[in-house]
């Protein structure tokens, strides 16, 4: 079993959990990725997104062996402002007041402390990328921007599940988004209100009429924003909301969206309303077979390091639905997150450590070129 130094573990945890790094504000998080890579002797490249960037590093290894990358994100969502870590005997929690940031952070922790066990122990492996990316929590928007030429993998490991280390997440979904725009007319509300069309009561009726929720074991629908009006005594002539449809299955997605899009239509026209729709991919599904390389890759370290591995479907994307989208077959896994997005959020210490047995092991199990 890999020699792993559990208090240099949670020390760099705790330190890279602490900094604040909400979407396109990574800068801090970042710097504290170089100084340690830099430690390693590994050269880190900013590469330019947005008002931010991301990190790439390659470690040279013996070329025999294929390249693999590993993939992380340095974003968390809010509050974030102010981070303090809370070490019990087993595990690290959040002080209640924010998120903790396991979501990435965790991965991040590993990662590094992977790359500088290979370098004490002097372990051999086969030549490794890292990227850690902006902006993920806002739509994926790091990795959607970052340049997959750079890459010289075959395959990526994504560390950006929640629950115990052990899942090897297989299926994620297609993710759609609908923004719609009620156009009614105003009018008076107190003096002429017959003479308006409420954009709000059409839009409201349009909604009524659409599914929502666990629609069935791989599709969801979520109508999550809605607004209109400018005062009461005016019939509001502008209403809109946005509405968000995932499935695993792409057919199922495009019957939904359609289903959708007419029932708005059908539903506002009835009280003399018109509807705007904006149609939006947010991001592609992706699925992996069991029988796939990669996935046996996965499995096989897994159970190198005494987990038997879960195979599961996730309801939410991650940099790895991109990666596979662009052609590099790529895999999510749990990395021990847990309470995720809230401030309950906490981590046990083992999923820390069999993390990071995970990335040495799956470095370890990168097959050689044929």
């Amino acid at each position: 079993m890999y020699e792993i130094n559990t208090q240099r573990l949670i020390k760099t945890f705790t330190e890279i959990a602490s900094i604040s790094s909400p979407s396109w504000q990574e800068k801090k998080a970042a710097a504290y990725i170089e100084k340690r890579l830099k430690k390693n002797g590994i050269k880190p490249g900013r590469i330019k997104c947005g008002n931010s960037f991301s990190i790439y590093a390659e470690i040279p290894g013996n070329p025999d062996i294929k390249t693999v990358l590993f993939s992380s994100h340095m974003d968390t969502v809010v509050p974030c402002s102010k981070i303090t870590p809370i070490k019990s005997v087993n595990r690290i929690t959040s002080d209640g007041t924010s998120v903790l940031g396991s979501d990435d952070k965790a991965a991040i922790a590993m990662f590094l402390e992977a790359v500088t066990v290979l370098k004490e122990k002097n372990i051999e492996h086969g030549p490794i990328e890292l990227l850690f990316s902006c902006a993920e929590e806002v739509g994926l928007q790091g990795i959607k921007l970052f340049d997959m030429s750079l890459l010289k993998s075959e395959y990526a490991f994504v560390f950006d599940s929640g629950g115990p280390v052990g899942k090897i997440i297989l299926r994620a979904p297609y993710h759609g988004t609908l923004a719609v725009t009620v156009h009614g007319k105003s009018a008076h509300a107190g003096m002429e209100p017959e003479n308006g069309v409420n954009s709000i009561t059409a839009l409201a009726s349009a909604i009524a009429m659409l599914p929502q929720g666990r629609i069935d074991n791989e599709t969801t629908v979520n109508t999550g924003l809605i607004s209109g009006g400018t005062a009461t005594n005016i019939v509001p002539n502008l209403a809109s909301c946005k509405i968000e449809i995932r499935s695993i299955s792409e057919i199922k997605i495009k019957r939904l969206i359609s289903k959708i899009k007419k029932t708005i239509d059908r539903e506002v026209r009835k009280r003399g309303a018109a509807a705007e729709i904006i149609e939006n991919l947010e991001y592609p599904g992706y699925k992996i077979r069991k029988e796939d390389e990669i996935a046996k890759i996965a499995g096989q370290a897994l159970e190198s390091i005494g987990i038997r591995p879960e195979y599961d479907s996730s309801g939410g994307g991650s940099d790895t639905n991109i990666f596979n989208s662009k052609g590099l077959k790529a895999l999510n896994f749990s990395c021990g997150m847990m309470k995720v997005h809230t401030t309950e959020e906490f981590i046990e210490i083992h999923d820390l450590i069999k993390g990071t047995e995970l990335t040495l092991a799956l470095i370890e199990s990168a097959p050689r070129k044929s």
